[in-house]
């Protein structure tokens, strides 16, 4: 998938109407101009079958090359053809765009670009960068799922991200007799018990809550998240994961 502006097709159905409405008079260089951002358009637009189907435009296109400089403007007979050549162009053009569907990504509670561009820029400055890589990843590919409305499985990415992030913190400040497997639940027990890292009580509480009202349940089949769901659990996500990465920079 890849991502297309409407303004794209806007400029190529513009150049399409221009070469149609072309009539006597009307400069060379403009419809050489036009004829190839038609050609273009057809290639970065992926419409294959109609730019295999215009061999007719390449070789007008070139016929008007070799005409002298003083011959500058649209003849009757060259207008004929024009018109001509884009009225049986246009036939393929608008079988093939039968085929191809354009998505609209609708609002959402977060600004759609930050969610499929800048995703850190929707936690407190300075703390996506500082994140390991993996937490990045799901953190980015969240944001993805909740603009193209895939809630369960941002659900799934937002809650590995939180995860991987409290084992990057669990991994960082306790440095003997850790946990074994490094387990959400027990990770956190470890935590409140230790004298270095008991003091941060409200994180853990927080924790505790995404695990016990999200992660858990999000483990099991049945659990379906609706996009108003994933919504509340990514500002739940976002300052978790901040408060860990704000600690460990304070250290």
């Amino acid at each position: 998938m890849e991502s297309k502006s409407i303004l794209d097709y806007f400029f190529f159905g513009a150049c399409v109407r221009y070469l149609q409405d072309a009539i006597v008079g009307h400069e060379l260089s403009m419809i050489i101009q036009n004829i190839d951002n038609c050609l273009d358009w057809l290639n970065s637009l992926g419409l294959y079958v109609t730019q295999n189907a215009s061999r007719d435009f390449v070789s007008f296109r070139d016929e008007l090359h070799k005409i002298t400089k003083k011959d500058t403007q649209l003849s009757p007979k060259q207008s004929q053809d024009l018109t001509r050549i884009c009225s049986q162009l246009r036939i393929t053009l608008e079988a093939e765009l039968v085929s191809h569907e354009a998505f609209i990504v609708t609002p959402k509670r977060f600004d759609t670009n930050k969610l499929l561009y800048d995703i850190g820029s929707l936690m407190t400055p300075n703390v996506f960068s500082a994140l390991p890589e993996i937490t990045q990843y799901d953190l980015m590919e969240a944001g993805k799922c909740i603009a193209f409305e895939l809630p369960t499985a941002a659900a799934f990415h937002l809650l590995r991200g939180t995860e991987a992030e409290l084992r990057f913190f669990y991994y960082t400040l306790i440095l003997r007799k850790r946990v074994d497997p490094l387990m959400w639940g027990d990770m956190v027990k470890d935590l409140r018990t230790r004298s270095r890292t008991r003091r941060h009580a409200t994180l853990y509480n927080n924790l505790d809550n995404i695990r016990h009202s999200y992660r858990n349940p999000t483990q099991h089949p049945e659990a379906i998240y609706n996009i108003h769901d994933v919504q509340d659990l990514c500002p739940l996500c976002f300052e978790a994961i901040s408060r860990m990465a704000k600690i460990l920079q304070s250290i």
